[in-house]
């Protein structure tokens, strides 16, 4: 038999809870139930609680959802995205968490495991967690925010670093770099920017259910998650410009050494045409029997050689 991915906590509504086996029944100001949606026992129970909606049941099992907000009088619904901290997974492939708040009933739901999540069970369990569902919920958007500023900031690192090493860096190295920094970049802002929009709706959108105090705190994370995209749009323009730079830097090495190739080139030239002409082995070249002929040539050379670097020079070639 399988074993259904549903765990449940009792929350005592001073910031402590307990976790309850599915066999057991407490009584508590505040039930939390948090499944795993791929799972099929813990998807059936979904379907079959009554107190959830049919738009919250949809989107409490959907395998694929963007942030997003449903808010009214009888149910609080909210689709968030944090970052993947699971082993052998990338961390911009964000995981999708969704919680909806009822009378005294809380159920969230991921397709994987949350450092978010995790975090709140364990305060839970040291009596320092939510006391009840509004405080649940904020206190999962600031994990998520936190969880995603570590995670940006270390881009950003990974951004000076890059700056900082430009000029000893190579093209098989550097590019590669900045293209893995970019899609990052890419991955986690695809899903901030609704989420953004999604905690601003559910700051705009007045419920009953919420507190007032609810509301004043979740203005902060609003305020966060736009920090948070102006700095990811930020970050993206750094890597373009230094990808930018760095292939500036890598045409100006090469139309250096092709510069340095051509007066090279124009040097020889005239010299490659006198030993061309002088191989040639026909009857009647001049200096033939002259035992002086090669001298000539080669002062000759010289001196055509000499003119053309002082011409060279003078004309600013180099």
């Amino acid at each position: 038999m399988i074993e259904s991915k549903i765990t449940q906590f009792a929350l005592d509504g001073l910031g402590g809870g307990v976790e309850v086996k599915a066999q057991d029944s407490v009584a508590a100001p505040w039930q939390w139930y948090h499944v795993k949606y791929t799972d099929k026992k813990a998807s059936n129970w979904i379907k079959q609680r009554d107190e959830l909606s049919e738009q919250a049941k949809v989107i409490l099992l959907n395998h694929e959802t963007r942030p997003r907000t449903t808010v009214n009088d009888r149910e609080v619904l909210i689709c968030l995205r944090g970052i993947n901290h699971n082993e052998d997974e990338q961390p911009e492939d964000m995981v999708s968490i969704r919680l909806w708040l009822g009378d005294g009933l809380i159920v969230s739901s991921s397709d994987a495991g949350s450092q978010s999540i995790n975090h709140i069970k364990s305060q839970l369990l040291q009596n320092l967690g939510p006391k009840n569902g509004e405080e649940l919920l904020l206190m999962l958007l600031d994990r998520l925010a936190y969880s995603t500023d570590d995670f940006v900031d270390k881009i950003d690192e990974k951004i000076d670093q890059a700056e900082d090493q430009l000029d000893d860096s190579s093209l098989s190295e550097f590019n590669p770099q900045m293209n893995d920094l970019r899609r990052q970049i890419a991955h986690i802002r695809r899903y901030l920017l609704p989420q953004r929009e999604a905690i601003d709706q559910l700051y705009r959108i007045k419920s009953s259910r919420l507190s007032d105090a609810f509301y004043e705190r979740i203005y902060l994370h609003v305020d966060k998650f736009i920090q948070l995209v102006e700095n990811l749009d930020l970050m993206r323009e750094r890597a373009l410009m230094l990808q930018e730079h760095f292939m500036a830097n890598i045409s100006h090495e090469q139309n250096s050494r092709l510069y340095l190739l051509a007066i090279v080139s124009a040097i020889f030239l005239p010299l490659t045409f006198l030993s061309g002409l002088f191989g040639m082995n026909l009857d009647g070249m001049p200096g033939l029997q002259n035992p002086w002929a090669f001298s000539y040539v080669v002062i000759f050379s010289v001196i055509l050689t000499v003119g053309l670097l002082i011409w060279f020079k003078k004309s600013r070639w180099f």
